[in-house]
């Protein structure tokens, strides 16, 4: 999302115009209602000869040379699901989008900075977008027990991933409706409650 719509962020497509097709989800980060995809391609040729479907009460008399959209996926009475994404763009705007995206990731990286200065943890990948990782100083069994403490808690969620055979929190700000304080908020919970670990 951001390095699709955010001119500095752009450096996440290089190469991406070598790609044959990009598939994302503007559902996720974007916020358009689920569910919604996006799917960039070269050459349709290719995806038409796989799924297309020409019936004769599907052609159009008198244009052979119309672009028949039903041909560029499985489902033939599949959804409208583009216009979420136009009714996302419409209400929103795109410097409304770009502007979310950008206290994200900025927020994100507030919040790897604040839990960076807790003794108890350690910032096991950096920020990415709006995404990073960390685990508690005192070992995985730590880590295992304070996000279950947090999750429990319900105040915020958090999910684990493993890194290079270690196991570790994920960060992430993506919520529609997050706020900077929102992110404090975690950060001073996660502080919290890795104290008590310590």
């Amino acid at each position: 999302g951001a390095a699709m719509i955010c001119p500095e962020y752009r450096d996440f497509w290089a190469g991406a115009e070598r790609a044959d097709s990009i598939v994302m989800n503007p559902h996720k980060w974007l916020g358009a209602q689920f569910e919604c995809s996006l799917h960039l391609i070269r050459d349709p040729a290719a995806l038409i000869r796989t799924v297309g479907l020409r019936p004769d009460y599907l052609q159009t008399l008198g244009a052979d040379d119309i672009v028949n959209y039903n041909e560029w996926s499985i489902g033939l009475g599949r959804r409208f699901r583009a216009l979420k994404l136009w009714f996302l763009i419409r209400a929103e705007g795109l410097e409304g989008l770009r502007s979310r995206l950008r206290n994200h990731i900025t927020w994100t990286a507030e919040a790897a900075d604040l839990l960076a200065q807790d003794p108890s943890l350690q910032i096991v990948t950096a920020p990415n977008l709006a995404l990073f990782t960390f685990a508690h100083r005192a070992g995985e069994a730590a880590t295992q027990r304070l996000i279950n403490a947090l999750n429990d808690d319900g105040r915020i969620y958090l999910t684990q991933t493993d890194h290079q055979g270690r196991f570790v929190i994920r960060m992430t700000v993506g919520q529609w409706d997050t706020s900077r304080d929102d992110v404090l908020l975690a950060c001073r919970l996660i502080c919290e409650f890795a104290a008590r670990e310590g």
